[in-house]
Formats: C-alpha cells, structure tokens, sequence
C-alpha cells in the first residue's frame, strides 16, 4: 500500500490535486486551510514552539512539588485554583528563552566533560570507585536512562555557565557586609509559651444547635455539578473473561516458549573493593582466618554496601568478575580480580540453583498470557466494528448487546471522576475523558478515549445541578465542623490572652489557669535559631521589637512568645567569615541572574495559544 502511494505522488493526478490545493489557497486562505494546524502549540517564541506535551510534563512536575509541600494529592480544580498551570507556562516560558539565549552565545557543553563529571560524582561510587550498576540503578529510580541524563546535565552546565558569566558582574560592599552581619548575628531573648491544643476542650452541641449552624453554614455543604452517563468500556481484561483456553493451547505454548520458563540459576555475591593489590591480598588471605564480620571490620568495609544481590551470571556488566562469581564454591572468598571498575574480591554467600518448571506448575500463566493477548487482538477488530455502529446511529446500549459487552452506568460523578460518596471510580480514572464528559451536552457524541489498553465510549445521560446536601446527608460533617469552630475559637480567645498577658506582664492566672508554664529562652540568632521553634517561628520573632508577641501555630501546639531582649552585635568589625561572604555573593548573584531572566523576556515575542491550554485545562479563557 504505501509502496503505490510513493509511486503515485508523481503522477498526473497529484499534479492535479496540487493545483486544485494551491487554487484553494488563493480563494479561502491558508490560514483557513490550515485553521487546526497548531492544535498541539501551547506556547511560540519568536520561531520556537513549546507543545502542550511540554507543557503537561511542567505541569505534573509543578503539581509533584506542590502536592508534596502541602502533603495531600491536588485535584485538576484545586491545581487551577493555585495557579499551578500559569506557574508552569511562566516556567516553560523562561526555560525556553534562556536555552535559545544560550544557543545565541554559543555556550557548549561537551558529552566527555559530562562523562567526567559523572564518573567523579559520589553519588555512583562504590568505596571511592565508580559503579556503573549503581549509576544506572540511580537513574532509573529518577526515571532516567543513560541519554537522558547526559543531555539533562549538558543542559544544566550550560545555565551554570552562562550563571557564571553573568554573575561575574557582582561586586559586594564592605557597608552591606558589616549590614548583613549585624542582621545575621543580632540575638534576642524571649519568654514564651507552648501551649498544647489538647488542653483545649469544647462543649458537645446538642441537636438544636446542630440544626442552627447548618441552616447558617448550609451552602457550605453544597454538592457540586455531576453527571450521569452510560459506558461501553472495550478493555482486554474484561473480555478474556470469556476466552476459552484448552490444554492442547498450553502445551503448545510451554514447548514454544520453554526457554522463558526456566529459572536460572543466580548466586548472591558481595563485592569488595580496595585501592591496591597489596592490600586485596592481604584481605583475601586473611579471610582464611578471621570470621566474616572481623574481617570487614578490620578493612573497614561495608557488607550492606558491597552487596550486588542475587545475580544471575549474564546480570553481571563485568565478564571476568562474572566468570569469577560462577567458578567459586559458595560461602568462600575468590582470589583479587583486576575488573572494569577496579580490584575487588568476592564472596559468595549463596547458591540459589536454576529449575526447569513443568507445565502444570505455568499452565495458570500461561492460560492467562493467551487469554490477554486473543483479548488484544479481539479488542483491535472490536473497535472499527464498534465505531461503525456507533456512527451509524447506533446507542451505548445497542452497541454493547450487540457485542456481547455489558453497558456501565455511572451516577453523580464529578468533575474529579468521584461518585456520591467521594470515592475515585477506577474504571474511568482517566482525566481527559472526564473532562471530555463535563465539556459535553446532553445529546453530545462523546468519542472514543483511548485508555492504556483499550478504549471508553460513552452517552452523557444527564446533568445534575449544584445542590445543598440535607441535614439528614451531612450531620456526622456537620457535627465535625462545629466542634471544630468551637475548638477554633477557644484557640484563637486562649491566644488573645496570653497575648495580653504577656505583654502586661499579667500571666500567673492564666498560669495557674491551664496548667501551663513560662519560659525564658537563651540568647539566640539567625545563625543559632532555636531548634525547638519551626524555621517560620524563629524568622518572625528575631524581626520583632522588644515587647513585640509572635504567635506559631503547629498541628498540636500553639507558641505565644514576646522579646524581652535585643543583644546586637558587639563586634566592631564584622568577622571575615569566607562562607558567609560566599553566601552573600552567592546570593547577589542569583538575584542578578533573575533581573538578567526578566530582561531577556522582554526582548522576545511570546505568545500564547490560549485556546489550546484552556482546552488542556477545561477552563474558560478570562
């Protein structure tokens, strides 16, 4: 087929169509003609394009780190919400502009410097030594292979460079020094309490009250918009539930693929490596003498960091240390070897022998192996025959009889694929199809999702309008909330009492109240913050003037403190501190380089194809 189509572009026909194109040109416009062509740009500097691939991937990275610091997985809403979608265009925006900066330089990298800085970094050495097993180990936990990685760092030498470039401008004053010396080194003294928040107690409401604050607070618990939708779900995992597999197919497909079945022998080994042949030597001769652990004691070496695990032989990178492992008798120590990575020596601990499996012992795999793949291929034939159907006028319902597929109904799901009870429905835990469901009207023809390995067609049945939840629904939330305002409330009347307390020095009763005592601090600084305290604690307190009240709020505790002393910095000179200096410079730098960013923006064109993130997003354009 494609053969007859390259021959066939140079005939008279295409020579025609070409025509009739170039005169279609010319009456409706190319732009027109070619109205969708940028459907996948979401960003356009200057001649550079930025995919909204590019773009998804910024975006599940900003939302990685944002979910992380506020420890809870954010939904599509919450996310747009924060603005992590305009972080990560703004994101996306600079790196692009400073890599076509770097272009414009010429600044490069080469892939041997890389390769150096790699094979020198401690994070892939083992006992001083680079290991390349650790090396790839490392970076497929990061999610990287090999040609990744180098470009990644090429990439990040390449911004360091041009850093330095820029940054070679800065200049530090001995007046900011001596300023910022001051500030870092200045103490305070302060008297505080901790007081615990489960000394916080609050009357039960009774049903009257319950009733009151949810006729207050009611459009609190307001549901939101869900939708109700039938679901022809074509996946390989339903529909080999009704693949018959007999015992000749197992037969068949164990001798065919006996070779995969077979467990090879592996053999747990430990690696040890050492600087010299001299002193290899000497540990391997004393391994003859002295107990296991003695041994590594006296070499000073890891067991846990030696351990290679249970390899197979062909698992090993290093043919001589693999031959080695597979010629050694087990719980014995092998003779120095001079390998890729250096000299080591072995030790075998155990030998865990090969097995060659019997069919019966595979037939449940191998019934499953070839129910899965005749549901694959029936999955690809289903779908051009359920697709007609369907284009043919034919309902979810229609379509799924027909095929012998059960039709799936769904109730109340919102927009973050959850049902009435707030749980994720796995079967269509697929962001893009229920944004395509809340994108649709009634009447609609949803088309085909594509999942991971199969597909979703769906009929959006109704649309269920915002509504307030009934008491009866939310009492136990309800109840919850209220408590939980009351505990609030109590807190914030507590903090306002010690507050005044403190600063009037009228405290013994609340004391003696709580149960609770003062405290009064040694003398701390920036450079010697109080560990007890959170870093947010300690950078507001030492900014407060004396008699100023902190008040720090974590999960159990609440921390009321008031400055009773400013201790400045006595020395006449500031101390010459190269690290600090570094620090300072290092900093003057980075808020260089970010002016440098922000002016080089401005000397580019950007645009935004705001249409194509918003239909990425599912929001409307402001």
């Amino acid at each position: 087929m494609l053969d007859t189509l390259r021959k066939s572009v140079t005939g008279p026909f295409v020579k025609i169509l070409i025509g009739i194109l170039i005169l279609s040109f010319a009456v409706w416009g190319i732009q027109d003609i070619f109205g969708n062509f940028k459907k996948t740009v979401a960003i356009e500097i200057d001649d550079y394009e930025v995919s909204l691939d590019q773009l998804v991937t910024e975006y599940n990275n900003q939302l990685s780190i944002i979910s992380s610091q506020l420890d809870k997985q954010i939904s599509l809403k919450e996310s747009l919400e924060l603005g992590i979608d305009e972080i990560a265009i703004e994101n996306l925006i600079r790196k692009m502009v400073l890599q076509i900066e770097i272009n414009k330089l010429g600044i490069d990298i080469s892939e041997e410097f890389v390769a150096e800085q790699i094979i020198n970094d401690d994070n892939f050495k083992i006992d001083g030594r680079f290991n390349k097993a650790r090396y790839e180990q490392l970076l497929s936990y990061a999610g990287y292979n090999d040609e990744t990685y180098v470009q990644s760092e090429i990439n990040v030498n390449k911004q360091n460079q041009l850093f330095n470039i820029i940054g070679n401008r800065t200049y530090i004053p001995n007046t900011l020094i001596e300023m910022v010396d001051e500030f870092n080194k200045t103490e305070r003294v302060i008297e505080y309490i901790d007081f615990p928040k489960s000394k916080i107690v609050v009357k039960t409401p009774s049903e009257r009250e319950l009733l009151e604050f949810y006729e207050k607070f009611k459009n609190g618990y307001k549901k939101s918009e869900t939708r109700d939708f039938a679901a022809l779900i074509l996946d390989p995992e339903n529909i080999k539930k009704g693949i018959q597999v007999t015992r000749s197919q197992i037969n068949e497909y164990f001798n065919a693929n006996l070779d995969s079945f077979n467990i090879s022998e592996t053999r747990e080994l430990y690696q040890f490596f050492f600087n010299d042949e001299a002193t290899a030597d000497n540990f391997y001769n004393d391994s003859y003498q002295l107990e296991f652990n003695e041994l590594l004691t006296k070499y000073s070496q890891s067991k846990q960091q030696s351990y290679l695990g249970s390899v197979g032989k062909d698992e090993i990178l290093d043919f001589e240390v693999a031959d080695a492992a597979y010629n050694m008798i087990e719980g014995e120590f092998g003779e120095p070897i001079d390998g890729m990575l250096g000299i080591s020596v072995l030790y075998l601990e155990k030998i865990n022998p090969g097995k060659i499996p019997t069919v019966d012992d595979v037939a449940a795999e191998i019934r499953d192996e070839i129910q899965i793949q005749e549901a694959i291929d029936l999955v690809e034939m289903l779908y051009f025959e359920i697709e007609d159907d369907l284009l043919n006028g034919s309902s979810i319902e229609e379509a799924s009889a027909k095929h012998q597929i059960e039709t799936k109904y769904f109730k109340k799901i919102d927009i973050n694929g959850k049902d009435i009870q707030n749980d994720a429905v796995e079967e269509i835990n697929h962001r893009e199809l229920i944004q395509k469901i809340f994108s649709s009207e009634i009447g609609d023809f949803i088309e085909v999702h594509d999942t991971e390995n199969g597909y979703i067609w769906t009929d959006l049945n109704s649309i269920n309008p915002p509504y307030i939840k009934s008491f009866a629904e939310v009492r136990d939330l309800v109840t919850a909330d209220m408590l939980k305002k009351r505990e609030n409330d109590k807190e914030s009347e507590i903090i306002k009492q010690l507050e005044i307390g403190l600063i009037n020095n009228q405290i013994q009763e609340l004391i003696d109240s709580y149960q609770i005592e003062i405290k009064r601090s040694e003398p701390f600084s920036r450079l010697s913050p109080i560990r007890e305290f959170s870093e947010d604690f300690n950078d507001r307190i030492l900014s407060a003037n004396i008699n100023e009240v902190i008040i720090g709020k974590s999960e159990n505790n609440v921390l009321v403190g008031k400055v009773v002393e400013i201790l400045p910095n006595v020395q006449a000179e500031p101390e010459r501190d190269q690290k600090f200096i570094n620090n300072l410079d290092l900093q003057m730098r980075n808020d260089l380089f970010e002016q440098y960013l922000v002016s080089l923006e401005d000397n580019y064109t950007v645009k935004l194809y705001q249409e194509n993130i918003d239909r990425l997003f599912n929001t409307q354009s402001q």
